[in-house]
């Protein structure tokens, strides 16, 4: 298959990427320099480049590949996946002096998050996170403990959703943006999910 454009020309460093202001920018500048990152959400709708920045941080700290676990969790958002694909990976040794994972599509300003909020922990939706009290679970490696620590939340809109049911019956929530594989004429291409009515079908990862 060939690079979807969207892969091929995301880019890779902080120089190719375009911030929304330079406040921005001098805060993603000193987390490279400090060679170390927060606990970070991104927020917002399609195309703002949640996910390119996310890489790129990863890219400019020079993480190996083996270091990184990447989760679709529009897909996987069960309990079992934070318990066991999470913590496995996270009690592995690193290759670096870090592991990372990185939470891609979560889409759904009602997704519940597990964190600590005074002594206790509990589930709370993105959409009432705080930063300033609340805290989110994290496996130090050197100590090789769980610790919870402070993140930051960064929010650039809210955006309409849609429902989209598989045959399997499980439901799926995304913005109309979202892109989908779909085959059309025996190419794989990639639209949106306001076209998916045209196609009627999703492409998985396991698809030919």
């Amino acid at each position: 298959m060939k690079d979807l454009w969207v892969e091929k020309w995301r880019p890779n460093t902080t120089a190719d990427y375009v911030f929304r202001d330079n406040d921005q920018k001098r805060q993603v500048d000193g987390w490279i320099t400090s060679g170390g990152l927060p606990h970070l959400m991104f927020s917002g709708d399609p195309g703002t480049g949640k996910t390119t920045l996310a890489k790129v941080l990863l890219n400019e700290l020079d993480v190996d590949s083996v270091d990184i676990l990447e989760i679709n969790a529009s897909n996987e958002n069960n309990v079992d996946t934070i318990r066991n694909k999470i913590t496995n990976f996270a009690s592995m040794m690193p290759f670096g002096d870090l592991k990372y994972v990185l939470l891609d599509e979560c889409l759904d300003e009602d997704t519940l998050v597990v964190v600590k909020r005074g002594n206790a922990e509990t589930l709370i939706k993105i959409k009432d996170l705080d930063s300033s009290i609340d805290l989110v679970k994290s496996y130090n490696v050197s100590a090789e403990r769980v610790e919870w620590k402070t993140f930051t939340l960064f929010d650039k809109g809210i955006q309409d959703t849609v429902e989209i049911e598989l045959d399997t019956g499980d439901v799926i929530i995304c913005t109309l943006d979202h892109k989908w594989y779909v085959e059309d004429g025996g190419e794989i291409i990639v639209v949106k999910a306001s076209e998916l009515h045209r196609y009627n079908h999703i492409m998985s990862p396991i698809d030919k």
